[in-house]
């Protein structure tokens, strides 16, 4: 490779792994990656810096190049060519690379164009659509939650209700599972008089975790969120009395996008009807479900 040019294999793999140096020597920590999140980016990444390697055009790219690249993907599971959602996952994750660049390390400016600009305006997928009767079940199964059994291991804590209540509390207000164990104390606005829960939402679908919008969120999620900070531990630097993500863990610590289930599982095991319908649970069902109060984005920008 030419020395002149920077090595995109260190930039990809230090940007991927949550820490570089900037041009001014200092070490950045960025965003922590989910194993499958990282395998996807690592893989089209991959594919295509080697091809535009190869061309020797890597640093000079174009819309209508990464255009040409993402319609000719073969999918390495099937050897179909990708469709129209998973082009479009693609391109993102090319333009947020060279963002990466530009903003990180001071390369370009690449001046690309917006993604649907190369690959079209993609339809979004309609999400599953639950009856009514569903909801309610998991809001009366959730009320009336117990908490886990005794068993040898398991604190008092762990068996305190309101945690899986509140989480349950979450997803019936429409919120994603990483939207839920994101959802912020600090970013929470409570007027009593108004019954109504300002907040500023985690945005769906974002790399950046810190993005939110503003909205508000059903008043009887903040009793529950009350319920739940009676016994709410905390570990600083990560989560405090008054800030740090809302759901923790009983040592205080954020949950894991990949545990936030078994937070939901026992509770709906808890109803007949719930348990006939979801087995397995899967995290984000009934995040897909219509969502039994009122739940209103003020601000959301419509094209995130």
């Amino acid at each position: 490779m030419n020395d002149a040019f920077p090595d995109p294999w260190a930039i990809r793999d230090a940007w991927l792994s949550g820490t570089w140096t900037s041009p001014d020597g200092a070490l950045v920590t960025g965003r922590l990656w989910d194993p499958d999140t990282l395998y996807r980016w690592e893989r089209y990444t991959d594919h295509w810096i080697t091809q535009r390697l190869d061309a020797g055009d890597l640093w000079q790219p174009t819309g209508e190049t990464i255009r040409h690249w993402v319609n000719r993907i073969i999918r390495w599971d099937t050897g179909e060519r990708l469709g129209p959602r998973s082009r479009a996952r693609a391109v993102s994750i090319i333009l947020s690379f060279y963002q990466h660049c530009e903003q990180a390390h001071g390369l370009g400016p690449f001046r690309l164009p917006k993604r649907w600009k190369i690959i079209g305006v993609v339809e979004e997928q309609q999400p599953t659509v639950y009856q009514p009767w569903v909801t309610d079940a998991l809001r009366t199964a959730a009320d009336q939650f117990q908490g886990l059994p005794p068993s040898p291991g398991r604190g008092p804590r762990m068996q305190h209700p309101s945690r899986h209540r509140l989480a349950c509390y979450l997803l019936l207000c429409g919120l994603r599972p990483k939207q839920a164990i994101l959802l912020a104390l600090e970013n929470l606005d409570p007027d009593p008089t108004a019954k109504i829960l300002r907040a500023k939402i985690p945005l769906k679908h974002h790399a950046d975790d810190r993005a939110t919008h503003k909205g508000t969120l059903p008043w009887p999620l903040w009793r529950a969120i009350e319920d739940f900070l009676t016994i709410r531990q905390h570990q600083l630097p990560d989560t405090g009395p008054h800030f740090g993500p809302v759901l923790t863990t009983r040592s205080g610590a954020p949950y894991k996008r990949e545990n936030f289930r078994e937070l939901i599982r026992p509770v709906v095991a808890s109803h007949p009807d719930l348990a006939d319908i979801t087995p397995p649970v899967r995290p984000d069902w009934i995040a897909r479900s219509p969502s039994p109060w009122t739940h209103t984005h003020d601000d959301e920008d419509p094209a995130q």
